[in-house]
């Protein structure tokens, strides 16, 4: 059963995972540099909100959400999704 939450500190190497699988492929994100321990742990706790969808106790996507400006425009956001090659295709049933 899928279910979605927010991101747990035991996630971190399952969501490190699939992050620098998008990086690697090189077409969805601008990054370039595939995060480790540290870098992973990082980026993700310097979101606003990290969201994982679980499935049978394995994280199958992620996304982040933070702003995207400053000031008077801190309250528009911006989010990013990565899933797992081993699910795409696969119709996450619920959004986010």
């Amino acid at each position: 059963m899928r279910t979605y939450r927010r991101q747990r500190r035991n996630d971190l190497q399952q969501m490190i995972d699939i992050w620098n699988e998008v990086v690697e492929d090189g077409i969805a994100f601008p990054q370039e540099d595939l995060l480790d321990d540290v870098s992973g742990r990082e980026f993700f706790e310097s979101q606003s909100y990290t969201g994982v969808a679980e499935d049978d106790g394995q994280i199958v996507g992620l996304y982040i959400l933070h702003p995207n400006n400053v000031g008077r425009c801190g309250h528009i956001c911006n989010a990013s999704y990565a899933v797992s090659s081993n699910v795409e295709g696969c119709i996450l049933e619920r959004s986010w």
